[in-house]
């Protein structure tokens, strides 16, 4: 199993369209991604997966 670190650029920045971090974990799970915590309001995302950054990578293409 890999830990990973994702930044999401743009997420809660001036208040405008605001992700909820409850939501952002709930769907990351839902993608197979495993232990997935999120700090603070930022979208910075650190979860746990078997896959490889190249196969995350394009499992986020096909999805998005």
């Amino acid at each position: 199993m890999n830990n990973y670190i994702t930044f999401l650029r743009g997420i809660n920045v001036g208040g405008h369209r605001k992700v909820s971090m409850a939501d952002l974990r709930i769907l990351l799970a839902k993608l197979g991604l495993e232990d997935v915590n999120t700090y603070i309001q930022s979208g910075n995302v650190v979860f746990k997966s078997k896959s490889s950054p190249k196969a995350l990578e394009a499992q986020k293409k096909k999805k998005f």
